[in-house]
C-alpha cells in the first residue's frame, strides 16, 4: 500500500490508498470538484427559488403594500399658510381638474390613478416662482422657475414617487446651457437631465367661464444615469404671469432594480385650472 499526498484548495492532506498515487490523486480531485459543482448548482437553484418567493409575495401584497391616496387638501393648505405667511398676489393653492395616472410594470405591475382634482401650490421666490403639484400623498413634483425678459428658466426639479411602501425622491439642480435657445441641463448625484424649452404660441383658454390669454411652452428632456428615458411637459401659462392654466405631463423612464431587473415607469396626466382665485 502507498501513502499518497493530495493537495487541493491550498490545504494538504494524506490519503492511504492501494492504487498508484497518481491515479488516486486525480480521482480525489475529480470528486472534490464534482462536489463543488453540485454545491454551486444547488445554491443557484436556492437563489432562484428565493427570488420567486419574494416576487410572489411582493406581487400579492404580502411583502409590501401599495396604496395610492389623494393628498389631503386641508394639509396642503395648512402647509402653504405655514410656509408663506405674507403671500404675494399670485401665491396660493390652486385647484385643477385632473386626468391620468402613473404606473410601474414590475412584479405584475401597479397603477395609481390620479384623483379628479389635484392642486398646485404657487409661491413667489426672489428670481421667480416655485410650483408644487401634489398628485397623491407620496407623489409630487416641484418646479423652480426663474423669470426674466419673457423667459421661464428651469432652475430646480424635485420628484417624489411612492410604490410598494417605498418612497423615492430625486432632486435636480438645473441651469441654462450656454448659447441660449432654451436649452438646459439638470443634474443629480445619480444622473442628469438635458432638454429644451420652446415657445409654441399664444392661445385663448376658458378658466371658470372667463377667457384667458395663455402662452403655450413645450419642455422636452432626456434622462440619463440611474434613470433613463424621456419626459415632456406642455405648459399653458397665463400670458402676464407664471400661473399655469393647463399642463400635460408625459414621462417614460426606467431603471435597473436588484432581483427584479429593469423597472419601467410611465406617467400621463392632464391638468386644467378650475379658478383664477386661489385658496390662502
Amino acid at each position: 500500500m502507498a501513502v499518497c499526498p493530495v493537495r487541493s484548495l491550498g490545504s494538504a492532506f494524506r490519503v492511504l490508498c492501494a492504487e498508484p498515487c497518481g491515479v488516486r490523486y486525480v480521482g480525489a480531485v475529480k470528486r472534490l470538484w464534482g462536489s463543488r459543482r453540485r454545491l454551486a448548482a444547488g445554491l443557484a437553484v436556492a437563489a432562484a427559488v428565493i427570488a420567486m418567493v419574494v416576487a410572489a409575495a411582493w406581487a400579492s401584497g404580502l411583502l409590501f403594500t401599495d396604496t395610492a391616496r389623494p393628498a389631503p387638501a386641508g394639509s396642503v393648505l395648512a402647509r402653504f399658510r405655514a410656509s408663506d405667511p405674507h403671500p404675494r398676489a399670485l401665491d396660493g393653492v390652486y385647484t385643477y381638474r385632473t386626468r391620468g395616472g402613473e404606473s410601474l410594470d414590475v412584479l405584475g405591475g401597479r397603477r395609481h390613478r390620479y384623483p379628479a382634482t389635484t392642486t398646485i401650490t404657487v409661491v413667489g421666490i426672489p428670481c421667480g416662482v416655485r410650483l408644487l403639484w401634489d398628485a397623491l400623498a407620496g407623489r409630487s413634483t416641484t418646479w423652480t422657475l426663474c423669470t426674466g425678459s419673457g423667459s421661464r428658466d428651469l432652475r430646480g426639479l424635485d420628484e417624489i414617487h411612492s410604490f410598494f411602501g417605498h418612497t423615492d425622491r430625486t432632486f435636480y439642480a438645473c441651469a441654462p446651457q450656454a448659447g441660449g435657445s432654451g436649452h438646459f441641463r439638470c443634474h443629480t448625484q445619480r444622473g442628469a437631465e438635458t432638454g429644451q424649452e420652446s415657445v409654441v404660441g399664444y392661445v385663448g383658454l376658458d378658466v371658470g367661464g372667463v377667457r384667458v390669454r395663455a402662452l403655450h411652452v413645450r419642455v422636452t428632456a432626456h434622462v440619463s444615469g440611474a434613470n433613463h428615458g424621456t419626459e415632456t411637459v406642455d405648459w399653458w401659462f397665463e400670458s402676464r404671469t407664471t400661473l399655469p392654466l393647463e399642463l400635460v405631463v408625459s414621462s417614460r423612464t426606467s431603471r435597473s432594480e436588484p432581483l427584479i431587473g429593469r423597472a419601467h415607469y410611465r406617467e400621463d396626466a392632464t391638468l386644467r385650472l378650475v379658478s383664477m382665485t386661489p385658496q390662502r
